[in-house]
């Protein structure tokens, strides 16, 4: 189970980084990606992911909009400015945290 302790530690350490940070190893982004390509539940078309088990603004994710990712094991949590997404490997299933201002 993801705590909110990490939940917080992952947003706090994505959106940290500095905006010149390597995507590949300091943003995990190659990691996204190759789960991507090997998901049937997410699919990487260019400019954004599309979860096929998202409904309304949960469907698709711009990548420029995405800080970071982190691969929790059974999840993959993908980190925006103000939320992370979590997107089960082996389902699809989408659960979002909020992030309390």
């Amino acid at each position: 189970m993801i705590t909110t302790e990490q939940i917080n530690s992952i947003f706090n350490h994505y959106n940290a980084l500095p905006a010149d940070a390597d995507v590949c190893t300091e943003r995990n982004m190659n990691g996204l990606m190759m789960f991507a390509f090997d998901s049937e539940f997410v699919d990487f078309d260019g400019d954004k992911l599309t979860l096929t088990c998202g409904e309304g603004p949960l469907k698709a994710i711009e990548i420029e909009r995405i800080a970071g990712a982190e691969d929790f094991g059974s999840h993959w949590a993908i980190v925006l400015p103000a939320s992370v997404v979590f997107v089960n490997k082996h389902d699809g299933q989408v659960r979002v945290a909020l992030l309390a201002e």
